[in-house]
């Protein structure tokens, strides 16, 4: 099973698209955006910028979906299998 997600932007600026095997998946962690002094960098609002990395099994991928949005395709993709199987 797959879900699409939006990698975080480069230094162009390019925000490409990622597919992740669900079943590679091992855990999330939130991580702030961070400048060269190693601050955490804010928003014009003043909000800490945040990404996510998404921990696998012989990988990491740095994705600009949070942990509930992810959560959420995961848990849908799984009904969808499921639906599909029956």
């Amino acid at each position: 099973m797959y879900i699409k997600l939006s990698q975080t932007p480069d230094r162009d600026g390019f925000q490409g698209q990622v597919a992740l095997n669900t079943a590679r998946i091992n855990g999330f962690r939130e991580v702030s955006y961070k400048d060269i002094g190693g601050n955490s960098q804010k928003d014009d609002a003043g909000y800490v910028g945040t990404y996510t990395e998404v921990l696998m099994k012989g990988a990491t991928v740095l994705v600009a979906d949070p942990i509930s949005s992810i959560l959420e395709k995961i848990h849908d993709s799984k009904m969808r299998d499921d639906r599909n199987r029956s």
